[in-house]
Protein backbone atom coordinates (compact mmCIF):
# COMPACT_ATOMS: atom_id res chain seq x y z
CA UNK A 1 0.00 0.00 0.00
CA UNK A 2 1.26 3.47 -1.01
CA UNK A 3 2.48 5.66 2.34
CA UNK A 4 0.66 8.93 2.29
CA UNK A 5 3.35 11.16 4.17
CA UNK A 6 1.44 14.67 4.43
CA UNK A 7 0.04 14.84 7.67
CA UNK A 8 -3.51 16.11 6.82
CA UNK A 9 -3.79 14.21 3.99
CA UNK A 10 -3.45 11.23 6.36
CA UNK A 11 -5.76 12.17 8.82
CA UNK A 12 -8.23 12.95 6.10
CA UNK A 13 -7.88 9.30 4.80
CA UNK A 14 -8.14 8.14 8.37
CA UNK A 15 -11.62 9.56 7.65
CA UNK A 16 -12.68 7.87 5.16
CA UNK A 17 -12.30 4.89 6.85
CA UNK A 18 -14.28 6.22 9.60
CA UNK A 19 -17.61 7.16 7.04
CA UNK A 20 -17.46 3.85 5.28
CA UNK A 21 -18.64 2.43 8.55
CA UNK A 22 -20.81 5.71 9.39
CA UNK A 23 -22.04 7.25 5.97
CA UNK A 24 -23.18 10.59 7.79
CA UNK A 25 -19.35 11.44 8.39
CA UNK A 26 -19.45 11.79 4.70
CA UNK A 27 -19.82 15.67 4.47
CA UNK A 28 -17.63 16.61 7.64
CA UNK A 29 -14.84 13.98 5.82
CA UNK A 30 -14.97 15.60 2.17
CA UNK A 31 -14.45 18.99 3.65
CA UNK A 32 -10.75 17.44 6.02
CA UNK A 33 -10.36 16.07 2.23
CA UNK A 34 -10.69 19.55 0.24
CA UNK A 35 -8.26 21.20 3.03
CA UNK A 36 -6.02 18.72 3.04
CA UNK A 37 -5.69 18.53 -0.95
CA UNK A 38 -5.43 22.36 -0.56
CA UNK A 39 -9.24 22.64 -2.42
CA UNK A 40 -12.31 24.80 -1.37
CA UNK A 41 -14.57 21.65 -1.30
CA UNK A 42 -15.10 17.92 -2.60
CA UNK A 43 -18.34 16.38 -3.70
CA UNK A 44 -18.60 12.31 -4.18
CA UNK A 45 -21.06 11.68 -7.13
CA UNK A 46 -22.02 8.20 -8.81
CA UNK A 47 -20.25 7.57 -12.16
CA UNK A 48 -22.85 6.95 -15.02
CA UNK A 49 -25.68 7.41 -13.54
CA UNK A 50 -27.78 10.89 -13.03
CA UNK A 51 -27.15 11.34 -9.29
CA UNK A 52 -30.45 12.19 -7.47
CA UNK A 53 -28.09 12.00 -4.81
CA UNK A 54 -24.47 13.20 -3.48
CA UNK A 55 -22.21 13.73 -0.61
CA UNK A 56 -21.01 16.91 -0.84
CA UNK A 57 -18.46 19.25 1.64
CA UNK A 58 -20.61 22.14 3.10
CA UNK A 59 -18.82 24.85 0.54
CA UNK A 60 -20.24 22.45 -2.18
CA UNK A 61 -23.52 22.03 -1.23
CA UNK A 62 -25.00 24.49 -3.39
CA UNK A 63 -23.80 23.71 -6.23
CA UNK A 64 -24.39 20.52 -6.61
CA UNK A 65 -28.08 20.84 -5.31
CA UNK A 66 -28.32 23.21 -8.50
CA UNK A 67 -26.13 21.05 -10.67
CA UNK A 68 -29.24 17.90 -9.53
CA UNK A 69 -32.59 20.20 -9.50
CA UNK A 70 -31.48 22.28 -12.48
CA UNK A 71 -30.20 18.67 -14.59
CA UNK A 72 -26.51 19.60 -15.23
CA UNK A 73 -25.59 16.62 -13.73
CA UNK A 74 -27.60 14.60 -15.24
CA UNK A 75 -25.47 14.61 -18.37
CA UNK A 76 -22.20 15.50 -16.72
CA UNK A 77 -19.41 16.06 -19.37
CA UNK A 78 -16.56 15.62 -16.77
CA UNK A 79 -17.98 12.64 -16.18
CA UNK A 80 -17.93 11.13 -20.05
CA UNK A 81 -14.70 12.23 -20.73
CA UNK A 82 -13.30 11.20 -17.87
CA UNK A 83 -14.31 8.08 -18.01
CA UNK A 84 -12.57 7.89 -21.71
CA UNK A 85 -9.55 9.59 -20.44
CA UNK A 86 -8.89 7.81 -17.32
CA UNK A 87 -7.57 4.56 -19.12
CA UNK A 88 -5.96 3.48 -15.15
CA UNK A 89 -8.43 3.08 -12.85
CA UNK A 90 -6.40 4.20 -9.88
CA UNK A 91 -5.23 7.64 -11.87
CA UNK A 92 -6.31 11.40 -10.98
CA UNK A 93 -7.77 13.02 -13.79
CA UNK A 94 -8.16 17.24 -14.13
CA UNK A 95 -9.84 19.30 -16.25
CA UNK A 96 -6.95 20.23 -18.72
CA UNK A 97 -7.00 16.56 -19.31
CA UNK A 98 -10.62 16.54 -21.16
CA UNK A 99 -11.16 19.99 -21.63
CA UNK A 100 -9.21 23.02 -23.74
CA UNK A 101 -8.52 26.22 -22.36
CA UNK A 102 -11.94 27.30 -25.30
CA UNK A 103 -13.91 24.63 -23.70
CA UNK A 104 -13.35 25.44 -20.45
CA UNK A 105 -14.83 28.76 -21.52
CA UNK A 106 -17.50 28.23 -23.22
CA UNK A 107 -19.17 24.68 -22.88
CA UNK A 108 -22.50 25.62 -21.05
CA UNK A 109 -21.40 22.92 -18.54
CA UNK A 110 -18.44 24.85 -17.61
CA UNK A 111 -19.58 28.56 -18.39
CA UNK A 112 -23.03 28.29 -17.12
CA UNK A 113 -22.95 26.00 -14.57
CA UNK A 114 -19.58 25.57 -12.70
CA UNK A 115 -18.32 28.97 -13.59
CA UNK A 116 -21.59 30.68 -12.25
CA UNK A 117 -20.26 29.27 -8.86
CA UNK A 118 -16.97 30.56 -9.54
CA UNK A 119 -15.28 27.19 -9.48
CA UNK A 120 -12.94 25.95 -12.47
CA UNK A 121 -10.14 23.31 -11.64
CA UNK A 122 -10.88 20.23 -10.13
CA UNK A 123 -8.74 16.60 -9.64
CA UNK A 124 -11.07 13.66 -9.46
CA UNK A 125 -10.66 10.15 -9.35
CA UNK A 126 -12.94 6.83 -8.37
CA UNK A 127 -13.17 5.66 -5.56
CA UNK A 128 -15.38 2.80 -6.70
CA UNK A 129 -14.48 1.78 -10.32
CA UNK A 130 -17.16 -0.48 -10.80
CA UNK A 131 -19.18 0.27 -13.61
CA UNK A 132 -22.89 1.42 -12.92
CA UNK A 133 -21.56 1.55 -9.42
CA UNK A 134 -18.59 4.05 -9.77
CA UNK A 135 -18.34 6.32 -7.32
CA UNK A 136 -16.49 9.16 -8.39
CA UNK A 137 -14.65 11.71 -5.97
CA UNK A 138 -13.31 15.18 -6.86
CA UNK A 139 -11.81 17.90 -5.33
CA UNK A 140 -12.71 21.42 -6.35
CA UNK A 141 -10.84 24.80 -6.53
CA UNK A 142 -12.04 27.87 -7.96
CA UNK A 143 -10.83 29.98 -10.80
CA UNK A 144 -8.92 32.72 -8.91
CA UNK A 145 -6.84 30.49 -7.89
CA UNK A 146 -3.77 28.15 -9.62
CA UNK A 147 -5.01 24.45 -11.15
CA UNK A 148 -3.52 21.38 -9.78
CA UNK A 149 -0.27 20.76 -9.68
CA UNK A 150 1.80 18.14 -10.55
CA UNK A 151 3.24 17.94 -7.27
CA UNK A 152 -0.54 17.78 -6.10
CA UNK A 153 -1.71 15.39 -8.36
CA UNK A 154 0.72 13.14 -7.19
CA UNK A 155 0.28 13.79 -3.42
CA UNK A 156 -3.64 12.36 -4.59
CA UNK A 157 -2.40 9.50 -6.40
CA UNK A 158 -0.29 8.67 -3.64
CA UNK A 159 -3.55 8.53 -1.56
CA UNK A 160 -6.16 6.52 -4.48
CA UNK A 161 -5.46 3.02 -3.40
CA UNK A 162 -6.41 3.79 0.80
CA UNK A 163 -9.29 5.75 -0.54
CA UNK A 164 -10.75 2.93 -3.17
CA UNK A 165 -10.03 0.40 0.06
CA UNK A 166 -12.70 2.55 1.88
CA UNK A 167 -15.01 2.84 -1.15
CA UNK A 168 -15.09 -0.99 -1.47
CA UNK A 169 -15.27 -0.78 2.50
CA UNK A 170 -18.49 1.44 2.42
CA UNK A 171 -20.29 -0.57 -0.85
CA UNK A 172 -20.12 -3.71 0.55
CA UNK A 173 -21.40 -2.68 3.99
CA UNK A 174 -24.13 -1.00 2.56
CA UNK A 175 -25.07 -4.11 0.51
CA UNK A 176 -25.16 -5.75 3.57
CA UNK A 177 -27.14 -3.66 5.64
CA UNK A 178 -29.79 -3.90 2.28
CA UNK A 179 -29.55 -7.78 2.31
CA UNK A 180 -30.63 -7.75 5.91
CA UNK A 181 -33.80 -5.78 5.16
CA UNK A 182 -34.34 -8.52 3.02
CA UNK A 183 -33.61 -11.52 5.24
CA UNK A 184 -35.71 -9.93 8.31
CA UNK A 185 -38.75 -9.37 5.90
CA UNK A 186 -38.58 -13.21 4.71
CA UNK A 187 -38.56 -13.93 8.86
CA UNK A 188 -41.70 -12.04 8.57
CA UNK A 189 -43.06 -14.26 5.87
CA UNK A 190 -42.95 -11.17 3.37
CA UNK A 191 -41.87 -10.17 0.46
CA UNK A 192 -39.73 -7.89 0.06
CA UNK A 193 -38.16 -5.97 -3.06
CA UNK A 194 -35.11 -3.09 -2.73
CA UNK A 195 -35.94 -0.14 -5.70
CA UNK A 196 -32.70 2.41 -6.73
CA UNK A 197 -33.64 5.81 -7.89
CA UNK A 198 -34.37 4.83 -10.91
CA UNK A 199 -37.13 2.30 -9.49
CA UNK A 200 -35.25 -0.74 -11.27
CA UNK A 201 -35.36 -3.53 -8.78
CA UNK A 202 -31.87 -4.55 -7.06
CA UNK A 203 -32.90 -7.24 -5.29
CA UNK A 204 -35.12 -9.50 -4.02
CA UNK A 205 -35.80 -12.35 -1.23
CA UNK A 206 -37.08 -15.12 -1.73
CA UNK A 207 -40.66 -14.47 -0.52
CA UNK A 208 -41.47 -12.22 -3.19
CA UNK A 209 -39.62 -13.97 -5.78
CA UNK A 210 -42.39 -16.28 -5.57
CA UNK A 211 -45.31 -14.28 -6.10
CA UNK A 212 -43.88 -13.80 -9.72
CA UNK A 213 -46.43 -14.49 -12.28
CA UNK A 214 -48.94 -14.25 -9.60
CA UNK A 215 -50.19 -11.09 -10.24
CA UNK A 216 -46.76 -9.16 -10.52
CA UNK A 217 -43.51 -9.54 -12.58
CA UNK A 218 -40.17 -7.82 -12.96
CA UNK A 219 -39.19 -7.34 -16.95
CA UNK A 220 -36.42 -5.69 -17.41
CA UNK A 221 -35.26 -4.61 -13.66
CA UNK A 222 -39.13 -3.12 -13.89
CA UNK A 223 -42.05 -4.14 -11.25
CA UNK A 224 -45.19 -4.26 -12.64
CA UNK A 225 -48.72 -5.44 -11.79
CA UNK A 226 -50.38 -7.61 -14.50
CA UNK A 227 -53.35 -6.03 -14.29
CA UNK A 228 -53.63 -2.40 -15.73
CA UNK A 229 -55.32 -0.35 -13.33
CA UNK A 230 -53.30 -2.04 -10.48
CA UNK A 231 -50.14 -1.30 -12.53
CA UNK A 232 -51.07 2.28 -12.66
CA UNK A 233 -51.45 2.86 -8.82
CA UNK A 234 -48.41 0.58 -8.56
CA UNK A 235 -46.65 3.02 -11.01
CA UNK A 236 -47.79 6.13 -8.99
CA UNK A 237 -46.57 4.15 -5.62
CA UNK A 238 -43.22 3.38 -7.14
CA UNK A 239 -42.45 7.15 -7.73
CA UNK A 240 -43.64 8.43 -4.78
CA UNK A 241 -41.36 6.50 -2.58
CA UNK A 242 -38.23 6.84 -5.13
CA UNK A 243 -38.57 10.23 -5.33
CA UNK A 244 -35.78 13.03 -4.50
CA UNK A 245 -35.88 14.82 -1.21
CA UNK A 246 -36.58 14.35 1.74
CA UNK A 247 -39.25 11.47 2.58
CA UNK A 248 -42.13 14.15 3.93
CA UNK A 249 -42.05 16.58 1.72
CA UNK A 250 -43.72 14.00 -0.59
CA UNK A 251 -47.00 12.56 -0.77
CA UNK A 252 -47.38 9.11 0.65
CA UNK A 253 -49.54 6.70 -1.48
CA UNK A 254 -51.65 3.76 0.08
CA UNK A 255 -50.90 0.49 -0.52
CA UNK A 256 -52.20 -0.77 -3.38
CA UNK A 257 -54.07 -4.28 -4.32
CA UNK A 258 -52.68 -6.22 -7.35
CA UNK A 259 -55.45 -9.10 -8.07
CA UNK A 260 -53.82 -12.15 -9.04
CA UNK A 261 -55.72 -15.15 -10.96
CA UNK A 262 -56.68 -17.16 -8.03
CA UNK A 263 -57.17 -16.49 -4.55
CA UNK A 264 -57.18 -12.76 -2.84
CA UNK A 265 -55.19 -10.21 -4.46
CA UNK A 266 -51.16 -9.11 -3.17
CA UNK A 267 -51.09 -6.06 -1.44
CA UNK A 268 -48.47 -3.93 -1.90
CA UNK A 269 -46.71 -1.42 -0.01
CA UNK A 270 -43.68 0.97 -0.59
CA UNK A 271 -41.37 3.25 1.49
CA UNK A 272 -38.09 5.41 1.36
CA UNK A 273 -35.22 3.96 3.11
CA UNK A 274 -34.81 6.82 5.94
CA UNK A 275 -31.50 7.90 5.09
CA UNK A 276 -30.20 6.53 2.10
CA UNK A 277 -29.33 9.59 0.20
CA UNK A 278 -27.18 10.61 2.90
CA UNK A 279 -25.40 6.99 1.69
CA UNK A 280 -23.85 7.64 -1.80
CA UNK A 281 -22.87 3.71 -1.47
CA UNK A 282 -26.31 2.53 -0.98
CA UNK A 283 -28.06 2.05 -4.40
CA UNK A 284 -31.38 1.08 -2.56
CA UNK A 285 -33.24 3.84 -2.31
CA UNK A 286 -36.68 2.25 -1.70
CA UNK A 287 -38.95 -0.68 -0.11
CA UNK A 288 -41.70 -2.83 -1.25
CA UNK A 289 -43.57 -4.70 0.54
CA UNK A 290 -45.78 -7.77 -0.86
CA UNK A 291 -47.69 -9.06 1.66
CA UNK A 292 -49.59 -12.30 0.90
CA UNK A 293 -51.03 -14.58 3.52
CA UNK A 294 -49.62 -12.57 6.59
CA UNK A 295 -51.72 -12.41 9.43
CA UNK A 296 -52.32 -8.86 11.02
CA UNK A 297 -54.71 -5.95 11.64
CA UNK A 298 -57.53 -5.29 9.22
CA UNK A 299 -57.33 -3.29 5.87
CA UNK A 300 -58.84 0.47 5.56
CA UNK A 301 -61.40 1.44 3.40
CA UNK A 302 -59.37 2.66 0.79
CA UNK A 303 -57.78 -0.53 0.21
CA UNK A 304 -60.73 -2.67 0.39
CA UNK A 305 -62.29 -0.46 -2.50
CA UNK A 306 -59.70 -0.26 -4.72
CA UNK A 307 -59.09 -4.13 -4.03
CA UNK A 308 -63.01 -5.44 -4.26
CA UNK A 309 -64.13 -2.51 -5.75
CA UNK A 310 -67.16 -2.27 -2.86
CA UNK A 311 -68.57 1.48 -2.24
CA UNK A 312 -68.10 3.61 0.30
CA UNK A 313 -70.86 1.89 2.20
CA UNK A 314 -69.76 -1.76 1.58
CA UNK A 315 -66.46 -1.15 2.68
CA UNK A 316 -67.27 0.30 5.90
CA UNK A 317 -69.89 -2.61 6.56
CA UNK A 318 -66.97 -4.97 5.84
CA UNK A 319 -64.28 -3.38 7.72
CA UNK A 320 -66.53 -3.10 10.97
CA UNK A 321 -67.53 -6.83 10.58
CA UNK A 322 -63.79 -7.80 10.03
CA UNK A 323 -63.27 -6.05 13.38
CA UNK A 324 -65.26 -8.70 15.45
CA UNK A 325 -68.80 -6.65 15.23
CA UNK A 326 -72.23 -8.17 14.80
CA UNK A 327 -74.45 -7.32 11.88
CA UNK A 328 -77.53 -5.68 14.03
CA UNK A 329 -74.62 -3.39 16.03
CA UNK A 330 -73.06 -2.38 12.90
CA UNK A 331 -76.12 -1.37 11.10
CA UNK A 332 -76.95 0.82 14.13
CA UNK A 333 -73.90 2.31 14.36
CA UNK A 334 -74.18 3.20 10.79
CA UNK A 335 -77.70 4.40 10.78
CA UNK A 336 -78.86 1.70 8.17
CA UNK A 337 -82.00 -0.83 8.85
CA UNK A 338 -80.98 -4.37 9.08
CA UNK A 339 -82.61 -4.83 5.73
CA UNK A 340 -79.86 -3.01 3.97
CA UNK A 341 -77.04 -4.07 6.22
CA UNK A 342 -77.73 -7.68 4.68
CA UNK A 343 -78.23 -6.07 1.51
CA UNK A 344 -74.69 -4.30 1.30
CA UNK A 345 -73.30 -7.88 2.99
CA UNK A 346 -74.65 -9.91 0.39
CA UNK A 347 -72.91 -7.51 -2.42
CA UNK A 348 -69.70 -7.49 -0.32
CA UNK A 349 -69.86 -10.94 -0.23
CA UNK A 350 -70.01 -11.14 -4.29
CA UNK A 351 -67.08 -8.63 -4.67
CA UNK A 352 -65.13 -10.94 -2.27
CA UNK A 353 -66.05 -14.57 -3.58
CA UNK A 354 -66.68 -15.06 0.20
CA UNK A 355 -70.48 -17.02 1.00
CA UNK A 356 -70.10 -16.33 4.72
CA UNK A 357 -69.07 -13.83 7.55
CA UNK A 358 -66.52 -16.19 8.90
CA UNK A 359 -64.66 -16.63 5.31
CA UNK A 360 -65.22 -12.85 4.99
CA UNK A 361 -62.96 -12.16 8.31
CA UNK A 362 -60.51 -14.22 7.58
CA UNK A 363 -59.84 -13.44 3.77
CA UNK A 364 -59.42 -9.93 5.00
CA UNK A 365 -57.23 -10.63 7.74
CA UNK A 366 -54.69 -11.96 4.92
CA UNK A 367 -54.58 -8.23 3.42
CA UNK A 368 -52.44 -6.78 6.12
CA UNK A 369 -49.28 -6.37 7.19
Amino acid sequence: MTDVRDDRLADAIDLFYEAALNPERWPAVLEAYGRAVGADGAVMLPGPAAPLAASVSEDMAEVVEAGVRDGWLAENPRIARGIQALKDPRGVITESQIFTPRELDHIPFNADYVGRYGNRWFAGLYMVAEGERSVILSAERRREREMFSHREIAQIRRAVPHLQRAGQIALRLAEARAGAALDAFETLRCGGLLLDASGTVLRMNAHAERQLGRGIAVVKGALLAQDRAANAALGRLIASAIRAGRPHEGAAEGPVAVPRPEGPPLILHAAPLAGAAQDLFQRARAVILVVDSAAGGRPGEALLRQAFGLTAAEARLARDLAEGGELAAVAAAHGITIATARSQLKAVFAKTRTHRQPELVALLGRMRL
